[in-house]
């Protein structure tokens, strides 16, 4: 598949909002639903689901239907999508047999296509992982009529097969800057999955000010992590102003057993342009009190019926 596709691909999975990247005249939209099947299987067992595409466009479109192995790239969450790419232990690819390979779409149709994945006795427990990719083209164009631009939708398929796993996640970093003269504050929280299935972690963060008081919270996003990848969460906290110094604290579990995530980091909010100013003014005031008390004792000796002293 050329780079060009895999991008196409990727960008249509995980946007969720499935279709129009073309962008000349003939350009059409078209959707898959669901976009992510989460499915868990003994090794043996054969489940059958049902995938739906839709043509949402005024024309008709002809659809063809693969299934493909993905692998994660990148720490936002993304996958790469290659039919040429090798079999791993992960993949899913080879258990996938579709009910209808190639149809066509009357304008704002759908059709559901019904997809068996059948494990094998002897298959790998862990994750597996794999996507239904419907490849769509005008019928005007797959016929020699105008040009037209081809689209590929897919839908993630996550898999689980029971048996002994290894479900082993640790915080590759926490961390936040060291200093900031204003919030709000940005926090970087990377997961390293080790373990040979996809985990979910769950939990939050809690701030705490100098003395010790709960400042505030940050959920974790529940976002799944595929084995033997880094998953990273860019998250921010905090008002624009805010003084002291903070700690942040990470409390989360993952896995069946709900083991446990702890970090911590620090960092100070210190707006010192703002402190600056302030600490000018008093200076100025205070040299203003300074020298007028030499004038306010005159003007009492005076009122009192002093004398006054000469120059």
């Amino acid at each position: 598949m050329k780079k060009e596709g895999i991008v196409s691909v990727v960008a249509a999975i995980f946007i969720a909002v499935v279709g129009l990247f073309a962008t000349a005249p003939s350009a059409f939209a078209v959707a898959i639903s669901p976009v992510k099947f989460e499915l868990s299987a003994n090794p043996g067992d054969e489940l059958r689901n049902v995938v739906r595409i839709y043509n949402d466009t005024t024309a008709p479109v002809e659809v063809s239907l693969a299934v493909d192995n993905f692998s994660p790239t990148g720490e936002g969450g993304q996958v790469v999508i290659d039919e040429n790419s090798p079999e791993t232990e992960f993949s899913l690819k080879a258990w996938v047999t579709l009910g209808e390979e190639k149809f066509s779409l009357e304008p704002r149709t759908s059709k559901t296509v019904e997809f068996v994945v059948a494990i094998p006795p002897n298959a790998e427990p862990g994750g597996h992982y794999g996507s239904l990719l419907a490849s769509i083209a005008p019928i005007n164009a797959a016929s020699g009529g105008a040009v037209g631009i081809a689209q590929r939708v897919g839908a993630l398929l996550l898999l689980d097969v029971s048996g002994e796993v290894t479900e082993k996640m640790y915080i590759a970093e926490f961390s936040a800057s060291k200093f900031a003269e204003y919030g709000p504050i940005d926090l970087s929280l990377r997961l390293k999955n080790d373990g040979s299935v996809h985990l979910k972690p769950r939990g939050f963060i809690t701030l705490t000010n100098m003395f010790g008081k709960e400042a505030g919270t940050i959920d974790i996003p529940q976002s799944n992590i595929l084995p033997q990848s880094v998953r990273k969460f860019d998250l921010s906290w905090g008002a624009k102003y805010m003084y002291g110094k903070y700690t942040a604290t990470v409390s989360a579990i993952y896995g069946s057993a709900n083991e446990p995530l702890t970090a911590v980091t620090t960092f100070w909010i210190i707006p010192w342009k703002l402190l600056g100013i302030a600490l000018l003014v008093l200076l100025v005031i205070l040299i203003v009190v300074i020298r007028g008390r030499h004038r306010i004792a005159l003007a009492i000796r005076v009122l009192r019926g002093g004398n006054i002293p000469q120059e």
